[in-house]
């Protein structure tokens, strides 16, 4: 067998319940360099988000973990914020040919007061691989609330993937790749240009942990991140550029066993 192959079924049969990673939704790469709090940066986490943009934004974010393209995530997003309801739709793959995760979701959110927003979403994910005869799939819903409780304050809380339906046969684990979260975070403009961030979060498979970043304007177009994650220690670093109407967003996380993985993102707006 080769050390590539061994490694890749070592991480799909072991590293979810070890850790409790979400291979297949992944966050934005700003989300990732800061050490991964979705509750209050990353709609495809908290669909209530995208009331709060300004405008309409068409992104793709790809994550390779530990230089193993077989490893790799990529997700499509398209974000369409209104005054009356605010919609988007996401698209999520991770694997290879002999072993896929697929999810479509659909998202709306609506803010209910200058105050408060709220979102949910509805997504369907699909396994395929050789070790089933049967593509295991679920049926799950996201929600989201977000409050801003003074200028340059937001608090993000976000429940992923409960309730859920299993559909098809049952006996495969689809478990291992789909599993409920619950996350709260905070996003705070100390001074301007320099934001800090925080979470924490807790599970299905997983205790609670916790997550802090770091982001600092440094040009009016350039900005640097960086970040911790808990259980195990995953300490991040990224950067965005912008330039007209793009965003370009680079990260990287190191693990202690596993090494390096890295991320990039690219976002318009219109």
């Amino acid at each position: 067998m080769k050390p590539n192959l061994l490694l890749i079924l070592i991480f799909f049969h072991l590293y979810p319940s070890l850790y409790a990673t979400n291979n297949l939704r992944i966050g934005d790469i700003r989300t990732i360099g800061m050490g991964g709090n979705e509750a209050t940066a990353s709609a495809a986490f908290n669909p209530s988000l995208i009331a709060l943009y300004g405008q309409k934004t068409l992104c793709i974010n790809y994550f390779n973990r530990y230089g193993l393209k077989e490893l790799g995530s990529v997700g499509g997003s398209f974000y369409l914020p209104g005054e009356t309801l605010s919609l988007g739709g996401d698209i999520f793959s991770f694997g290879y040919d002999a072993y896929r995760e697929s999810m479509f979701r659909f998202l709306t959110a609506k803010r209910l007061t200058t105050h408060w927003a709220l979102g949910v979403s509805i997504q369907y994910a699909l396994l395929e691989t050789e070790l089933y005869e049967e593509r295991p799939a679920q049926l799950s819903v996201d929600v989201g609330l977000t409050h801003i409780p003074v200028d340059n304050l937001l608090i993000g809380l976000s429940i992923t993937n409960f309730p859920s339906v299993n559909l098809g046969d049952k006996s495969t684990g689809k478990k291992e790749f789909m599993y409920y979260s619950i996350q709260a975070g905070f996003q705070w403009e100390v001074i301007n240009r320099m934001f800090i961030s925080g979470a924490l979060s807790t599970g299905e498979e997983s205790a609670i942990g916790g997550s802090l970043g770091l982001e600092y304007v440094a040009f009016r177009d350039f900005c640097i991140r960086a970040g911790v994650k808990g259980s195990p220690l995953l300490p991040s670093f990224g950067f965005g550029y912008a330039f007209s109407s793009f965003h370009i967003d680079v990260a990287a996380v190191y693990h202690p066993v596993l090494g390096t993985s890295t991320g990039i993102g690219l976002s318009f707006s219109f």
